[in-house]
């Protein structure tokens, strides 16, 4: 199955460790479209010399996909550049909880700073 739609940042908060260059961040989504959700994001990013900034982080959805509700979580791992930003996604095994018990999947987002129309988010979805 195929769920695709966008995701609206809700809020943010940001730390940066000057000594290592590594920013932890802490975000809140709602995504709209085939997945209607609400989630929590954490992730740890490095900014390096060359413009690009590379990233790995999890978010937890809590929300309903069809006639499903639950909740699982989205592993990312991904990349900005040129204020672009590319994740490619992958459920995390047994982290589905409600009807979303036994999920499986991937996908990607893509976001770019030009607009405010948020991330657009793909996710090719199956249960066990």
């Amino acid at each position: 199955m195929l769920a695709c739609g966008t995701v609206k940042l809700f809020g943010l908060d940001e730390k940066l460790d000057l000594e290592t260059g590594l920013r932890r961040s802490k975000l809140t989504h709602h995504y709209l479209g085939d997945i209607q959700a609400e989630s929590r994001f954490e992730c740890l990013a490095f900014a390096g010399n060359g413009g690009v900034s590379s990233f790995v982080g999890l978010e937890y959805l809590n929300g309903k996909i069809g006639d499903r509700r639950g909740g699982f979580i989205l592993q990312h791992v991904g990349s900005v550049k040129s204020g672009q930003s590319i994740s490619t996604l992958n459920v995390i095994t047994g982290s589905g909880t409600g009807d979303f018990e036994g999920i499986r999947g991937h996908g990607r987002t893509t976001w770019s700073s030009g607009g405010n129309e948020g991330s657009q988010v793909l996710l090719e979805y199956s249960f066990d």
